[in-house]
């Protein structure tokens, strides 16, 4: 009797250990599922390819990985502009700056997937994506814009590459281009006939919506339930020009993007967006560090850029070889300044290789690196072949 009494007890005390982990367990469940997801926002303002940058974006995109996010949403908003003053019409054609996004592209693709243990969701949000931004987008499958949001600027393919090479080469570079435009597109799940009408003058494209999604034809539109997405024609009027809008090539604006399914809605701000995720009853704004990388790297860049306008400023011409000066030390003196001046300047540019490219030397009149390599070489023989 004693034995049943003591196996009932021991039954009773395994019965109870297995109804506390299993409210243990559930209790760890409620806790796991009732944990807010991690939105961390990126911003990226100002000028394509100089604010916003690859090495920048990159060190944002490892914070949001050390910060555990959950979601990352991206919001665009590019400079486009002639001045302060003065907004770029639609229809100026930006379409090589693609080899510049694609530098930026693979951050959140390959690299997203190979440096996360759980890449996150990626949301892009579109206010002003003209240019080489235009094709970011189209790397994530869920795109949001602003109600004034723009995605464009790639159009003029064509015109760019005429009077470049024979028919023949011509065709191969066009070709090529084309793919790469296009790759971002398929891989994002979206039409590549979508780019096409963005980046070639001519290329008429109408749609209508079979079965929720749209459905994209390479001609006008021929019934009442179908609507063009571009005229067809090579060119655009004067008047066009002068308003910034365009029926040539596609700009995609808000609704055109909602109407073909390139995004997925509209918001204005990061609230209304939330909401629309899904995720407005339980989600934290995580306090990542975006925002002052992006910041650090354009002070950084302006800093960079300042002291080599002034290195050059105080170099003079850059031409003075120091043959004149009255003596060999003073001329020898003279040249190994210009060669730590130089070598200050070309570490600069090796540094801030990717924002310092040959628009900013342009506008900046700047030597290349390979120019002021040369210099420096060139100061070094005539050191060499020096006399006392």
């Amino acid at each position: 009797m004693l034995s049943l009494f003591a196996g009932v007890g021991r039954w009773l005390a395994w019965s109870i250990v297995a109804v506390l982990a299993c409210v243990v367990s559930a209790n760890v469940a409620v806790a796991q599922d009732s944990a807010p997801t991690r939105v961390y926002v990126i911003d990226l303002n100002g000028e394509f390819g100089y604010d916003i940058s690859q090495t920048p974006i990159r060190q944002a995109m490892r914070d949001a990985r050390d910060q555990n996010a959950d979601v990352v949403i991206v919001k665009i908003d590019a400079k486009w502009e002639q001045d302060e003053l003065t907004p770029l019409p639609d229809n100026v054609a930006q379409f090589d700056e693609l080899f510049r996004a694609q530098k930026i592209l693979p951050i959140f693709a390959d690299e997203m997937q190979r440096e996360w243990a759980k890449p996150p969701r990626l949301v892009m949000w579109v206010k002003r994506a003209m240019g080489g931004p235009a094709f970011i987008p189209f790397v994530s499958p869920e795109i949001y814009f602003t109600s004034d949001g723009k995605m464009g600027g790639v159009g003029g393919i064509g015109v760019m590459l005429e009077g470049k090479g024979d028919e023949v080469v011509r065709q191969k570079q066009y070709s090529l281009r084309m793919a790469r435009a296009e790759g971002f597109l398929i891989r994002g799940g979206y039409d590549p006939m979508i780019v096409q009408a963005m980046c070639r003058p001519g290329f008429l494209l109408s749609y209508r919506m079979e079965g929720g999604k749209p459905l994209f034809l390479e001609r006008a539109p021929e019934r009442p339930d179908e609507f063009a997405l571009t005229s067809g024609l090579m060119g655009d009027s004067m008047q066009a020009s002068v308003r910034g809008t365009t029926s040539s090539v596609l700009t995609l604006t808000a609704d055109t993007a909602r109407a073909i399914s390139v995004s997925r809605g509209t918001a204005d701000t990061l609230d209304d967006l939330v909401f629309q995720l899904g995720l407005s009853r339980n989600h934290q704004i995580v306090d990542g560090k975006s925002k002052r990388i992006m910041e650090y790297w354009t002070r950084d860049l302006n800093n960079a850029s300042k002291e080599i306008k002034r290195i050059l400023e105080e170099m003079g011409s850059g031409d003075q070889s120091s043959g004149g000066a009255e003596t060999y030390e003073s001329r020898t003196q003279a040249r190994g300044k210009q060669i730590r001046q130089l070598d200050t300047i070309i570490n600069k540019l090796k540094i801030y290789e990717e924002a310092f490219g040959p628009r900013w030397h342009a506008e900046n009149r700047v030597p290349s690196r390979t120019e002021l390599e040369l210099r420096r070489e060139q100061l070094e023989l005539q050191q060499l072949v020096d006399k006392k």
